[in-house]
């Protein structure tokens, strides 16, 4: 009897602490959601009862799609990551399918490198960034037009491809061999075996790949305003909270909650190609 209570009492305390935990999670987010209904444009909420008293309104969205710039901006974004991704499958998958068959000198030295370069961060990061730009200025003072937006892909899909790399390898560590070998006995060439064998084969570790690089290009923001280039996330900064913004806490809340809505529904539709990449090694916890 008395272990019977004790269990009882343990899955309500194990049920109250998730559900605190839920809130506490969630939390932030109904917070965006309420500050971006929120009439006042200079008001930050500091609780979520005074939508009470300010009400609710729509008009922070309806201005910005009412915004030409944010059209202009949405669509950039649209091309540049679908650019990114393009050029993330074209280079990554041959990548990581050389470094998962073949043997050949400073192979293990090379994926080293990768795995540095993919975690570390901080200082590191910045340096990279300030690297990146003055490369980029000495092109422009030759006459190489950079300071376009058709330069971000392939700045966005060089960053993803020592992590990727890494991943991708692993999965196709775990594809049997005989795909290849029996494609290479029919005739088929290398670029065939990759692209039209394996490829194929591997829709779920494509999945990963267009994932990761979609956020990586879409959630971009800093390379694009140091650039001067109009992506969704550059526009919301300028317009919201930069230096030629109105400081309107809703109307960034709402721009934000818009701007995070492709990335929420790609994962929402990515999800079961991810959980089949875990269980085949593409994504390590």
């Amino acid at each position: 009897m008395g272990f019977s209570i004790g269990k009882t009492v343990l899955k309500i305390f194990a049920t109250v602490m998730g559900f605190t935990i839920l809130f506490a999670m969630l939390y932030p987010v109904l917070f965006i959601i309420v500050q971006s209904i929120t009439p006042e444009k200079g008001i930050i909420l500091t609780s979520l009862t005074q939508v009470f008293e300010y009400g609710v309104t729509f008009e922070n969205y309806l201005r910005a799609f009412q915004d030409p710039l944010f059209y202009s901006a949405l669509v950039n974004s649209a091309i540049i990551s679908f650019l990114t991704i393009v050029i993330s499958v074209a280079v990554i998958t041959p990548a990581s399918y050389a470094f998962s068959r073949f043997k050949f000198f400073g192979k293990d030295t090379l994926l080293y490198v990768y795995l540095i370069l993919s975690q570390v961060g901080g200082g590191f990061g910045i340096i990279a960034v300030i690297a990146l730009f003055m490369f980029l200025v000495i092109l422009n003072s030759w006459g190489i037009p950079i300071f376009n937006m058709w330069v971000l892909p392939f700045i966005y899909a060089s960053g993803a491809v020592p992590f990727q790399t890494w991943l991708i390898k692993t999965y196709f560590d775990n594809l049997p061999k005989e795909l290849d070998e029996a494609a290479f006995i029919d005739g088929a060439s290398w670029s065939q075996i990759v692209f039209k064998i394996v490829l194929p084969a591997s829709r779920s570790a494509m999945v990963i790949i267009t994932l990761f690089s979609f956020m990586g290009a879409w959630g971009e923001f800093f390379v694009a305003n140091l650039l001067r280039i109009q992506t969704l996330g550059a526009y919301i900064f300028q317009t919201a909270i930069g230096p030629r913004g109105e400081q309107a806490p809703s109307l960034f809340a709402s721009l934000a909650l818009i701007y995070a809505m492709p990335v929420i529904l790609v994962y929402i539709f990515a999800q079961r190609y991810i959980g089949e990449a875990y269980r085949m090694g593409a994504v390590k916890g």
